[in-house]
């Protein structure tokens, strides 16, 4: 028996009915969709982005979200395309 199942068993016979009432209602009500933003108006930001913004208002500058990593390339080095990157 998987843990949805058990879960459900275990449950008060109040709880189970509630529990079915709850999700024909969000069955009824069919899926939920994002809202369209009006235009011009900003979109929200991500948990990433405000965490990056959170970081540049603690330490404005700070290079603190960067994680540094090192690779070994091999082969021939285009000095002349490395600057231009």
């Amino acid at each position: 028996m998987s843990e949805a199942h058990e879960r459900l068993a275990h449950l008060s016979p109040a709880k189970r009915r509630l529990l079915l009432k709850v999700r024909r209602e969000q069955v009824e009500a069919g899926p939920r969709r994002i809202p369209r933003r009006a235009p011009g108006d900003a979109a929200p930001l991500s948990f990433a982005q405000q965490r990056l913004w959170f970081i540049d208002q603690l330490q404005p500058g700070s290079a603190a979200y960067n994680v540094p990593a090192a690779l070994r390339l091999r082969g021939a080095l285009d000095a002349r395309t490395l600057r231009r990157a």
